[in-house]
């Protein structure tokens, strides 16, 4: 669909047609740096148009709106404001707010480059100014390669429920990052029956976070890096070690420059019927902060590693645009109001 037909779809949807909701819950599509939501709504509309044409080319924008925010009988109104900086345009196509929750539909195009495309990554560095604290998430809807537009669907909630109130919103955001490359394939240079009881060990003491299929024990004992990795599947991500330690195999990953590019991914072990095995993950800081290590702990003996195959998940990026990006609209064009 078109990026002009989607704007004027939006700008024609009827509030006072909003028929139904249900609740259902969808999974944020990345981990961010502290940032992680969980939209528990769906928003069922009817739309009033009279070419059937136009009626046709609404489904993309009843799919975004599906997933909006957990209030039912929302409905975005048309803002229509934009800004540039550093050849690239930013418009606000849409808004609605409602008690402590905004969502935001705006467009961004590249006037002088290539920069956007449909990998086009927001980060976290969007916010709603508001005197206090908020969780946010943000969504790809479309890239319209005719166009060079991408468009983007922003859940802003406030922290303790207060009610977003004021006479005008300011959105805004600082970078992003575009031109994104996946690598999706198994990991043929990782032979995983050689690896044997690691030499030495650390407990890391700048922790990130964790996560996987269990329960992590951040006190686990971690691999020690080996110098110049083992295996760099793709640019910017390195295997650093793979060893055994307490009868459990370990698989180290360093993400470079994490902060700035937000490289990411994991490696699955899988049997021959495809199974997965179960992990648990323990990030932590390389010395300077900058790197990030993963220290994956799969959960068999090891006489049992001859029987996996290792495949790499990963995402990388090398392209990062800073600016100032800010559009101020009166709050009452988006607050939302019972008919």
């Amino acid at each position: 669909m078109k990026t002009d037909k989607l704007i004027d779809a939006i700008g024609m949807i009827d509030e006072r047609k909003i028929l139904d909701a249900k609740a259902f819950t969808v999974k944020s599509r990345r981990k961010s740096l502290g940032k992680a939501v969980s939209w528990a709504a769906a928003i069922l509309l009817c739309f009033t148009l009279s070419i059937s044409a136009l009626a046709a080319a609404v489904d993309p924008v009843y799919q975004m709106l599906f997933n909006i925010f957990p209030t039912a009988a929302q409905a975005l109104k048309p803002v229509n404001l934009s800004c540039e900086d550093q050849g690239i345009r930013m418009e606000v196509i849409s808004a609605a707010i409602y008690e402590n929750e905004a969502v935001i539909v705006l467009s961004l195009q590249d006037l002088t480059d290539n920069r956007i495309d449909e990998t086009t990554d927001l980060l976290d560095s969007y916010r709603i100014n508001r005197p206090f604290d908020s969780e946010a998430s943000c969504s790809f809807v479309s890239f319209d390669e005719e166009t060079g537009k991408a468009t983007f669907l922003i859940h802003i909630s406030q922290w303790n429920h207060k009610k977003i109130e004021g006479d005008k919103i300011t959105f805004s955001f600082t970078e992003f990052l575009s031109q994104k490359k996946t690598f999706d394939e198994k990991l043929s240079g990782l032979d995983l029956s050689k690896a044997g009881k690691a030499e030495k060990t650390q407990k890391p003491e700048a922790i990130r976070g964790g996560g996987g299929m269990g329960s992590v024990d951040y006190d686990t004992e971690c691999l020690v890096p080996v110098a110049g990795g083992i295996l760099s599947p793709v640019d910017g991500i390195t295997v650093t070690n793979v060893g055994v330690i307490d009868n459990k195999l370990h698989i180290q990953l360093y993400f470079e420059d994490i902060r700035s590019y937000d490289n990411h991914g994991y490696i699955d072990l899988r049997d021959e019927a495809g199974n997965q095995a179960e992990y648990d993950t323990i990030s932590f800081w390389d010395d300077e902060k900058v790197g990030s290590y993963d220290e994956i702990v799969y959960d068999f003996p090891p006489e049992d590693m001859e029987n996996y195959q290792a495949y790499g998940y990963f995402v990388t990026c090398k392209n990062r645009t800073k600016g100032n990006w800010q559009v101020t609209f009166p709050l009452e064009n988006a607050e939302y109001t019972s008919k």
